[in-house]
């Protein structure tokens, strides 16, 4: 349980928990984007459209943070188009990804919601995982997630 988790309004303040090893290297979060070796997620989605994919270097296992010369992580960004209760349905296909959705964010808004956990389902009616998300999450939202490898766009449209 995290200080975010017991006291959502803290949101505003300081960024939720952050597993710097499973985003890739060089990626920082701020309260309501993450950055990619300084590149904006959001504003790259906005300029993109969603689904999209950021690949980077993935970080070195108990390296400090240190770059991968032979290994990716790519940040998927997709956007919530239908949320009901417990579950919510994505436009991104994200079966095959191994998907790291415990680290799944929020972008665009600080919520002061509890979280919750919902059930994920994606652009083919697949259901692909669950993950803990503010309970406030509504159609047009936009979730981050990681997954470890070098993903392309086609794969998630």
């Amino acid at each position: 349980m995290t200080l975010t988790a017991l006291l959502p309004t803290l949101r505003s303040s300081i960024p939720a928990p952050f597993d710097a090893t499973a985003w890739p290297a060089g990626s920082t979060p701020t309260l309501d984007d993450v950055t990619v070796r300084a590149v904006s997620i959001g504003r790259y989605a906005d300029i993109c459209g969603t689904p999209c994919v950021c690949t980077g270097p993935a970080v070195i296992p108990a390296s400090g943070g240190v770059a991968s010369t032979i290994l990716s992580t790519t940040v998927v960004v997709a956007t919530v188009v239908d949320a009901e209760p417990r579950t919510l349905r994505i436009d991104a296909c994200v079966a095959g990804l191994d998907a790291v959705w415990r680290e799944a964010r929020l972008l665009g808004r600080v919520s002061h919601a509890y979280d919750e956990q919902f059930a994920i389902v994606d652009a083919r009616g697949v259901a692909a995982g669950s993950v803990i998300l503010p309970g406030d999450v509504r159609s047009g939202d936009r979730v981050a997630f990681p997954c470890p490898g070098c993903h392309t766009v086609g794969e998630v449209r």
